[in-house]
């Protein structure tokens, strides 16, 4: 195998834990066992690409990244409270 077969074989088994990973996200929740997980596998696409791009190799781009679902339901307000508008500030009376 050459380094570009190595890079690309690793690259695709990333993308593939990528995605069983955001599977099992989906089924055990956002817990924080979970979050350093999807952090762990994205530190390991990166270092990934820092070594194809430090051997001049280009990883094959693979799947699109992972799902967010955004729930239907309203936001509670108060998560809202403290925060301030973007580029406005705070608001006032605060």
């Amino acid at each position: 195998m050459t380094v570009h077969d190595d890079l690309a074989a690793a690259g695709n088994r990333a993308a593939a834990l990528r995605e069983s990973v955001v599977v099992l996200a989906g089924r055990l929740g956002d817990t924080i066992d979970v979050r350093r997980l999807k952090d762990d596998v994205g530190r390991v696409i990166a270092d990934l690409n820092l070594i194809a791009q430090a051997s001049h190799e280009r990883l094959p781009q693979g799947q699109p990244g992972e799902i967010i679902y955004i729930p239907d339901e309203e936001y509670d307000p108060s998560l809202w409270a403290e925060a301030d508008d973007e580029a406005a500030g705070p608001r006032p009376g605060r």
